[in-house]
């Protein structure tokens, strides 16, 4: 019982501690400034930008994703809102494992976009290329992580690609090849579109 009690403290004391951090880390995000497209999670200025109790550079890439995809489609959303709804309603064990996909999810519907997502790998290709803008969530070695992917007429565009990305990373005309040869595996595709649609998502399994 005692021990109980001990563990509920401690959530209690913890979520005390993120309720504070969340108003530190929106004040302090929102001096920094930062405006454009965020190429690299690992560089100054993004990689000091706090979501949850961390640095950018160890756990952002699911806000920067839905930050590049908001600028991708027009929507110049600043850093520091993005982080604090992430902060909200995504972030995991207080960002200590980055951020939800379906979250990212969530944050488009509710501002308005079409979303669409889909784990096949015979899909993904087709969803992104149709999509203004989409984000391709994946695991790798080390661990899971976004990107931000533009569609163009030469093939996708990633975004926050790889640690020493400077700019945005042409990865080929098929999403699907671009892991298989990075050897990058259980994909997600959340596939955005400008217009609504009355459903606010369509998931393919």
């Amino acid at each position: 019982m005692i021990a109980v009690l001990i563990v509920l403290c401690v959530i209690v004391l913890l979520g005390i501690a993120y309720g504070a951090t969340h108003l530190v880390n929106r004040r302090r995000n929102r001096a920094a400034g930062i405006d454009g497209f965020l190429y690299n999670q690992h560089e100054a200025p993004v990689q000091a930008l706090r979501y949850g109790f961390f640095r950018s550079s160890y756990n952002g890439c699911g806000w920067i994703a839905a930050y590049n995809t908001c600028r991708l489609l027009g929507d110049e959303v600043a850093p520091a809102e993005v982080i604090s709804d992430f902060e909200r309603y995504g972030a995991v064990l207080f960002g200590l494992f980055g951020t939800l996909p379906f979250a990212l999810t969530h944050f488009f519907r509710k501002r308005g976009y079409r979303v669409e997502t889909s784990g096949k790998h015979d899909s993904l290709d087709a969803m992104a290329q149709a999509a203004d803008a989409a984000i391709l969530w994946f695991w790798h070695r080390r661990g899971a992580h976004f990107i931000a992917l533009q569609p163009t007429p030469q093939g996708f565009l990633g975004y926050n690609v790889y640690a020493d990305s400077k700019r945005p990373v042409l990865l080929g005309s098929s999403v699907q090849a671009f892991l298989k040869k990075r050897n990058y595996h259980a994909p997600r595709l959340i596939a955005v579109k400008k217009e609504a649609s009355d459903h606010d998502e369509r998931a393919t399994a």
